[in-house]
């Protein structure tokens, strides 16, 4: 039986044991990017990375409002799920798995497809998706009028344990405000922070509509007051990895300059696998010293766990700051959205009079 036959169905709770398999197998194989969505993508230069050994409990901890799988004899070949944003009607894709073999693009095909179908008997806004950036994954998006919008590239800090052989973190504070082993970066300038919070949400909306291009601003249509939450809930700034991840807690720093915010950073903490920190700086801020406390302010849990931050690629001093700081690239990923209001306002025709 093959998808096109029937075998796309919602999935059950005794399919658990078997999709975490699936998960794990496509995540692992050589060819994840083209099997999966393949966050983070691989790098050529180093390491892959993905969210199976990085994140290995991902899987289970997030609630999705819709999740189907792909059924071929008797055996689960496909998942895809997509969870509801909170506030919004908008959807976000974050799992698009097919069991390789030579039916697995039809199979991400038909799951995308019915995915679709679904959504829009639920009055679903838009869906936001990200992948990596091969044939695969563009030619399948598109076909069902997905449209690409920006790419992120995906930093990483090793743990602590890994980057004090390269010797780059080894001064910063920890969370008590002890020094580390006596590094230079100790004696780093470093930079006033504040926590940010729901009084601060004009301030960050401003900073954010410097650091983004007014045609990605229309698209993500952020307002002032979707930025009251940051403080406690790692929903905004949309990334590739906020929807993926599941955050045992959130908080965010902002930087006071020249009575408007410099700097924001938002970290999330997770239980198990490395952190997140998503972060805008300010053209003319001094990031590399804003980072410094940052980190210093996510305390020694973090450090130790290692660390994923998304920078979009138009972010030159966010991609700077990251650079300067001891991050590395490990993969780039394609931002889409299919904007499923756009399509139901079309003007239908009129008759001419």
């Amino acid at each position: 039986m093959t998808p096109t036959d029937g075998a796309v169905r919602t999935a059950r709770i005794t399919d658990r044991q078997a999709l975490v398999e699936l998960s794990r197998r496509v995540h692992t194989s050589a060819e994840s990017y083209r099997r999966s969505l393949g966050v983070p993508a691989p790098s050529a230069t180093l390491p892959r990375i993905s969210l199976a050994a990085l994140i290995p409990s991902w899987l289970p901890l997030r609630p999705a409002s819709l999740h189907l799988v792909a059924e071929a004899d008797g055996e689960l070949v496909g998942s895809c799920r997509a969870i509801e944003e909170p506030r919004r009607k908008d959807w976000a894709i974050i799992e698009l798995d097919a069991a390789e073999g030579p039916m697995a693009t039809e199979i991400r095909y038909a799951l995308l497809q019915a995915l679709v179908e679904e959504a829009g008997q639920r009055n679903v806004a838009r869906f936001h998706a990200a992948c990596s950036d091969v044939p695969e994954n563009m030619e399948l998006f598109g076909q069902l009028g997905f449209m690409a919008y920006a790419q992120e590239e995906i930093f990483y800090r090793p743990p602590e344990a890994e980057n004090a052989a390269r010797s780059w973190l080894r001064g910063v504070f920890g969370r008590e405000g002890t020094k580390g082993n006596g590094h230079a970066d100790a004696d780093a300038p470093h930079a006033t922070l504040q926590p940010a919070g729901a009084p601060d949400a004009w301030h960050l909306f401003d900073l954010w509509s410097h650091a983004t291009p007014p045609a990605i601003a229309r698209i993500e249509d952020y307002q002032a007051a979707d930025w009251e939450s940051v403080g406690h809930e790692g929903v905004v700034p949309r990334s590739s990895l906020n929807p993926l991840l599941h955050f045992s807690g959130v908080n965010a720093w902002l930087l006071p300059w020249q009575q408007r915010a410099g700097g924001f950073s938002q970290h999330g903490s997770c239980r198990e696998g490395p952190h997140y920190l998503r972060f805008l700086v300010r053209e003319g801020t001094d990031g590399a010293a804003f980072m410094r406390s940052v980190l210093e302010a996510m305390g020694n849990e973090a450090l130790a766990a290692g660390i994923l931050s998304p920078v979009r690629t138009y972010e030159s001093t966010g991609l700077r700051t990251a650079a300067a700081t001891g991050f590395e690239p490990v993969g780039r990923v394609t931002l889409l959205v299919r904007d499923v209001r756009a399509l139901v306002r079309q003007p239908a025709m009129v008759p001419a009079i």
